[in-house]
């Protein structure tokens, strides 16, 4: 007959050195692995001052919803991001922009102010130019058109609907060629 005890059902143990051993080498690997994560995730950040890197400004009248963190991308494609919001002295929004891809832009480039879909976030689009010069690191963007206001676009069309209702209340009545009055 089969023995219970026999060496298929005995199961090694370890000593308690070899437990400390085990536990100390399992912690190094998770140590290790926090510290490769976080090397990662710091240089991430890095890559945008990168030797390729330059900034640019722009300014604007109206800058709603753009803030640091906020993308510059261009067709499209996200080459940077706003560094800095600060007021100049005329109450313009001057938004600082550092891009992490050396983009040739022509100097009569556009900065516009985009939104991702009706309701997404703002973010600004760069709309180069077609001059042969080029802009050089911490140039200011001529061109720029501020941020579209969903809520002053909606008070423009409602505004314009009562002033076409009222025009019409006040026309006198003509009527047309064979009716009568």
């Amino acid at each position: 007959m089969n023995d219970p005890t026999g060496p298929l059902q005995e199961s090694p143990t370890l000593s308690k050195t070899e437990r400390r051993e085990y536990i100390a080498g399992v912690a190094t690997a998770c140590v290790l692995a926090g510290l490769l994560v976080f090397t990662a995730l710091a240089n991430r950040g890095k890559a945008a001052t990168a030797e390729g890197a330059f900034t640019l400004t722009a300014e604007f009248h109206r800058a709603d919803g753009v803030h640091v963190g906020s993308p510059v991308r261009i067709a499209g494609m996200t080459i940077g991001a706003v560094t800095a919001a600060t007021l100049d002295d005329g109450a313009q929004a001057v938004l600082t922009m550092k891009l992490s891809q050396s983009v040739p832009l022509p100097d009569d480039t556009a900065a516009v102010i985009e939104t991702d879909g009706i309701f997404g976030s703002k973010y600004i689009e760069l709309r180069p130019g077609g001059t042969e010069e080029m802009l050089k690191s911490g140039a200011r963007i001529s061109y720029s058109q501020d941020s579209v206001i969903i809520e002053d676009l909606i008070a423009l069309i409602v505004q314009r609907a009562k002033d076409a209702r009222a025009s019409k209340s006040t026309e006198p009545y003509a009527p047309n060629a064979g009716e009568t009055p």
